[in-house]
């Protein structure tokens, strides 16, 4: 014990040494030298420009902030099961019962209207359990759905909340490419984040959208869905909705949903409680160098019509199936889905000017839009082949060697439009020309016409057939595909 009480001394000795040693090491080191800035080589009048923008940014932004919201959304899911060691012990089930767990996910919105009415991605609220908004000042308001729109990817919700700040809606159809546009959102969960970039292009179209949107290299990421793009006079422009990305994030490639569009969406729910999308009745398919030159065009915009719908608009102001739809209440129309864009922002029983290329001749034709019918999707679904009657071969030596016809068989009508009129097609040799053409004959393909020519028998497509001059001739095809018609052309071999 002596010894253990003697070790302790000497330690203790030896630390309060070390402790003296140790301050008067520090009372004899001499103080550093630091005199820090106090003010730049800039004089205020230096920057007077730049002062003057990022003052203007700051107040728009705080004039902003108040008006976008953070929506969380849960849904209870199904996870997979847990054991129950009383259904194991007494009804031998190994299986579990069922674990249920929410499944969260994150959003934007932009308040537009004193009583509450927000606007956000249908993807963002479709098919949850529950949705809160969370305000800028932090209050957290419970939301209801007042309607959503799919084709157009617009929901409107509502909270029963006071004193808001909701923001205008722009005019999308004067906005420039070039010009500043700031996107507000929730992206990550980071709330109020705020980019700045240019509207880089418009009307970008994709296969799963008829409608153009903004592309923007402002910063948009996952949460920034249903968030408002901006203007400089703190007018909504657009509703961020998308990104084109490599890697998950934001790589300058952001995509908003014009706000005409997000207006006429919401004025139609709050109105109708429901969307109305306008109608015009052609079925149409790009144009191509090989269709425009059979079409009397050299210009690869507008939109070609392969159908007009009995009673529709279009029938009634005098389109025709190999109309090329060039212009649209005078703008111009670069693609199919600019078209149907056009269409559908239409409002309902307005008078529109339709400018066609009819063989060659610039026409001009009168149309009022109607309202899109609730099953037109149904209708325009292609039916599955179904089996044919026994096969007419095509003479040889030509586009048509190896393609076999027939007359339509009763029971294949049904799958039809009404007024189809032509010959099917029930095999196609694998080695023959027309089966090489990658958007060319199927079986179970109607032909209607050949170079503009209608088909109406066996007989008829064999007389046209013999009239081809071997491989070496362009055909231009009408054909019919389930419900859907279009135009193909077979290639010189």
């Amino acid at each position: 014990m002596r010894r253990f009480l003697f070790f302790v001394i000497i330690v203790a000795i030896f630390l309060a040494a070390l402790y003296d040693w140790n301050h008067r090491r520090m009372e004899k080191r001499a103080a550093e030298s630091y005199t820090p800035g106090t003010a730049t080589n800039l004089s205020p009048k230096d920057v007077q420009i730049l002062s003057s923008i990022d003052h203007e940014y700051t107040t728009l932004v705080a004039a902003v902030v108040p008006s976008v919201v953070s929506i969380t959304t849960s849904k209870r899911v199904q996870a997979g099961y847990t054991f129950d060691p009383y259904e194991f012990l007494f009804h031998h089930r190994l299986q579990g019962v069922p674990r249920e767990q929410n499944r969260v996910s994150l959003g934007s919105g932009v308040i537009v209207s004193k009583e509450g009415h927000i606007i956000t991605n249908n993807h963002v609220v479709s098919d949850m359990d529950k949705i809160q908004v969370e305000l800028s000042d932090g209050r957290v308001e419970p939301a209801k759905i007042i309607g959503t729109d799919p084709d157009t990817d617009i929901a409107v919700l509502k909270i029963d909340a006071q004193n808001l700040a909701p923001l205008p809606m722009g005019d999308s159809d004067q906005v420039k490419v070039g010009q500043l546009a700031f996107a507000i959102g929730n992206p990550l969960g980071l709330q109020e984040t705020v980019t700045r970039g240019i509207i880089s292009a418009k009307s970008r179209v994709f296969d799963d959208s008829t409608m153009g949107f903004f592309q923007t290299d402002a910063a948009i990421n996952e949460g920034n869905s249903g968030g408002p793009l901006v203007n400089l006079h703190g007018e909504v422009i657009g509703i961020n909705t998308r990104i084109a990305s490599q890697s998950g994030g934001s790589q300058g490639l952001g995509f908003a949903i014009p706000s005409n569009v997000a207006r006429r969406t919401l004025e139609s729910i709050i109105k109708l409680g429901r969307v109305v999308h306008g109608y015009l009745g052609v079925s149409i398919q790009p144009l191509t160098p090989e269709l425009a030159g059979h079409f009397g065009t050299s210009d690869l915009n507008g939109a070609l019509v392969t159908q007009v719908t009995p009673g529709s608009p279009a029938e009634k102001a005098g389109v025709k199936s190999g109309d090329v739809i060039a212009k649209f209440n005078g703008a111009l129309i670069r693609s199919i889905q600019d078209l149907h864009a056009r269409v559908a922002e239409t409002p309902v029983n307005t008078k529109v000017e339709i400018g066609v290329v009819r063989e060659g001749k610039d026409v001009i034709l009168n149309a009022g839009i109607a309202e899109q019918p609730a099953d037109l999707q149904a209708v325009q679904q292609p039916a599955p082949p179904m089996p044919l009657a026994s096969a007419t071969p095509a003479v040889e030596e030509n586009i048509f060697s190896g393609v076999f016809v027939a007359e339509i068989p009763a029971a294949r009508r049904a799958s039809l439009p009404e007024n189809v009129k032509g010959v099917v097609v029930t095999e196609i040799n694998p080695d023959s020309l027309a089966a090489q053409v990658s958007e060319g004959l199927r079986v179970g393909d109607v032909i209607e016409e050949i170079n503009h020519k209608p088909v109406a028998s066996v007989e008829d497509f064999e007389n046209f057939v013999k009239q081809l001059k071997g491989g070496d001739q362009q055909v231009l095809l009408f054909i019919c595909r389930g419900k859907t018609r279009s135009f193909v052309v077979l290639p010189a071999r």
